[in-house]
């Protein structure tokens, strides 16, 4: 991509602007996905120079060069300085807190890089749901990270150096002075501040690569001139990501091939993606196995990572196998104890059957032709049962017992006869992806709820709607959806109501959720939900669930509640 000059002037003088300095020509320039020159990030640039210096932080940069890991620590670096950066300026400058949050939204609009470091991606993505208020969905070990990432804005430079290399050193396995080119001295000299300008040479980064979520203008040596470069990064490498193709085809490379064709998903968005769901979109997985040879980097890495946690969910079920065996069959048995009283034989009256003497008076004074009994039974197969499991990233230390938790429920079920699916829930970069580990008739395929693993957002809302969609294929003529939720709906696509637009988190989210479940139970679809968040979230479940959900504290519990749970609705069918 060329870009224009009047956006480069326009680059230079958002960095002058900040730096309050007009005497230099800025060694590197950020730009946004359409080329355009970056408000906030230009500005960072500046103001990086003005509070640090131009000097400031050139051992540190300069100690990654030849590393294999250089650009992963680089943008470790960049990421802390952002937020220094902004906290110096903030108070200051009164559009900077808007700028930020407009940035924060359109890089959660977007896939993580496929050749960012793991750890990086999640840290850059929690980073910027902590700039729109949002949770940062980290584990604990994760978060004690970014927090230290997060350089606080009262620091001078020395100080922030020394930060940013422990945090390297402790955190991403940087060890100074591995890998460095011998020159280092001679390189340090020719470049103050060049954090990105550098010549390509053997076993160094390329001279122009993408930076962040946008792309990169930079300056060079070249033969002793300065000469400008562009790196357009409208690829896998620079998430600047805009067509819903290059979107689709990230996602499928994570969750593998599609359930339905193209045109199947396209008529099933066109009936669900509305209203307040405007603008999303939808991924049905087949929940496979596979893994793609051909698909490197970052979603190659996370493909990789989500069938090490297929092994660990099915090695968790293991270690603990009589305990587990055991809550089998005592959910097992409640369920079925709870089908036979529902379906306990009822006597009716009738045109045939058994003479009942005692009417015989109303046939013949009343003309009333049901004077027989009759027993009847309901038919055992009038039931069947969706398990909804939610996949977000909130869920990710409880990857193992959610796993197992589903598949428990999922055998009790298939033992008694029930047809049952299980599907699992997640979002990202705008699409809702529905993964299917097995179908009603599926019988042998419970084992397939270990591949479960967690990613993204969720999405709460469009799940349940487009479960309840699929719902309609079901063989039986009651229903029931079983959630396994922390009842925390978090998503980076807004929530659009006729006249504003709200962040599909907190109130909104947990609304929007309680009102699909609601639509559900309109149908005459039983929901219960069994609840893996937190204490904080409690009355979240019960504003999305009301009376029909138990909290699991302990697997030695889960039969009898679930148990009770499954119970009470069987009898209200």
């Amino acid at each position: 991509m060329e870009i224009l000059d009047n956006e480069k002037r326009r680059a230079r003088n958002l960095i002058w602007n900040a730096a309050e300095d007009y005497t230099f020509e800025p060694d590197f320039k950020a730009y946004d996905q359409d080329g355009r020159a970056d408000r906030y990030w230009n500005s960072i640039i500046g103001t990086v120079r003005k509070d640090f210096g131009p000097d400031a932080f050139a051992d540190l940069f300069q100690s990654f060069d030849g590393d294999p890991r250089q650009a992963t620590y680089e943008q470790v670096v960049w990421l802390g300085l952002e937020n220094a950066a902004y906290l110096r300026e903030a108070p200051k400058r009164p559009a900077l807190p808007s700028l930020r949050r407009h940035y924060a939204r359109a890089v959660l609009a977007l896939p993580v890089p496929e050749d960012t470091d793991p750890l990086l991606g999640r840290l850059q993505q929690a980073h910027y749901r902590r700039v729109l208020g949002e949770a940062d969905n980290l584990s604990p070990q994760e978060r004690e990270i970014l927090d230290t990432l997060e350089f606080p804005g009262d620091l001078d430079g020395a100080a922030l150096e020394d930060r940013a290399r422990t945090l390297l050193e402790t955190s991403f396995g940087f060890v100074p002075g591995d890998n460095q080119p011998k020159d280092n001295k001679k390189k340090k000299r020719l470049r103050r501040f060049k954090l990105f300008g550098r010549k390509e040479g053997k076993g160094e980064l390329p001279a122009v690569r993408a930076f962040g979520y946008g792309y990169a203008e930079h300056l060079s040596e070249d033969g002793g001139r300065q000469v400008e470069e562009f790196h357009s990064s409208l690829n896998w490498s620079g998430l600047a990501v805009k067509d819903d193709s290059t979107i689709r085809t990230y996602i499928q490379n994570y969750f593998g091939q599609p359930l339905y064709d193209q045109a199947k998903t396209s008529k099933l968005e066109a009936s669900l993606c509305v209203d307040e769901h405007k603008e999303c979109h939808l991924y049905y997985a087949k929940g496979s196995t596979a893994l793609d040879p051909s698909v490197k980097g970052y979603v190659g890495q996370q493909r990789r990572a989500a069938l090490k946690q297929m092994e660990k969910n099915r090695a968790f079920y293991q270690a603990d196998l009589t305990r587990n065996r055991n809550s089998v069959n005592r959910l097992t048995a409640r369920i079925r104890n709870a089908l036979l009283t529902h379906l306990e034989p009822t006597e009716v009256r009738s045109s045939s059957g058994t003479l009942d003497a005692g009417r015989i008076w109303r046939g013949l004074y009343l003309d009333d032709d049901k004077v027989f009994t009759k027993v009847l039974k309901t038919d055992p197969g009038g039931l069947s049962v969706d398990i909804l499991l939610d996949a977000s990233t909130s869920q990710l230390d409880r990857q193992e017992t959610v796993a197992s938790q589903g598949y428990m429920i999922a055998e009790s079920l298939t033992r008694c006869g029930i047809p049952v699916r299980v599907s699992a829930f997640c979002s990202l970069s705008g699409y809702t992806v529905l993964t299917r580990y097995r179908d009603y008739q599926e019988t042998d395929k419970n084992d397939h709820i270990f591949r479960y693993f967690t990613t993204g957002c969720n999405r709460d809302g469009l799940a349940i709607r487009a479960l309840g969609k699929e719902m309609e294929d079901s063989p039986c003529e009651h229903r029931m959806v079983i959630l396994l939720s922390d009842a925390k709906p978090h998503d980076i696509k807004k929530l659009v109501l006729p006249n504003e637009s709200l962040d599909y988190s907190q109130d909104p989210g947990i609304n929007n959720t309680a009102a699909e479940v609601r639509s559900l139970m309109h149908r005459d679809i039983a929901v219960v939900c069994v609840f893996t968040g937190d204490d904080e979230d409690v009355p979240a479940a019960h504003t999305i669930y009301g009376r029909n959900f138990a909290r699991i504290r302990s697997l030695d519990q889960f039969a009898d509640t679930v148990g009770t749970l499954i119970q009470t609705q069987i009898r209200n069918l």
